[in-house]
């Protein structure tokens, strides 16, 4: 009868418990896809605070050689830096897009161009590179980036070598 009372027990226990959060959902999947597509057009309109709005509030962007952002209100500060400076050309292709839940990533490639705003200013060349992107569905049911690493997969420049000093004349 123990047997049988603890059988039933363990089955109640499994019965209640709370199931798996839903794994690669479609609509997850698909508000993703269209949240990468909110990026580029935010940042190829030069739209720091519609940008912003894809982060949570906590949110930490680390990206290839620059300082850490942390928060919604110091990326949306940086970016306003960045478009203010520069008109942005940006691609991003998605590799790997995975939910579970109220949690996911993205995973893929970018390419990313800088038009200087100022005449007379360099042209800087354009980057290519991977990013990977942790979501969090936030309450109000949107998809956003709670951390954003992005790195460059072009080598980094070589130094210019130094100048031989010149040769000096006359022997003295």
């Amino acid at each position: 009868m123990k047997r049988v009372a603890l059988l039933v027990l363990l089955a109640a226990t499994v019965a209640c418990a709370p199931a798996a959060p839903a794994a690669n959902a479609p609509d997850d999947i698909a508000a993703v896809n269209a949240l990468r597509g909110k990026f580029e057009q935010a940042f190829n309109a030069g739209d720091a605070t519609a940008a912003g709005n894809l982060y949570t509030t906590d949110a930490i962007a680390a990206q290839n050689h620059q300082p850490t952002e942390t928060g919604r209100d110091a990326i949306v500060k940086g970016l306003q830096g960045l478009f203010s400076q520069f008109t942005i050309k940006f691609t991003l292709t998605g590799q790997e897009t995975k939910t579970m839940g109220d949690f996911g990533y993205d995973w893929g490639t970018y390419t990313f161009e800088m038009t200087p705003k100022a005449a007379g200013m360099a042209a800087l060349p354009a980057d290519q590179g991977r990013y990977l992107v942790l979501l969090r569905k936030d309450t109000d049911g949107q998809w956003r980036v709670t951390r954003d690493i992005g790195n460059s997969t072009l080598p980094m420049p070589m130094p210019m070598p130094t100048p031989a000093p010149p040769a000096k004349k006359g022997g003295k």
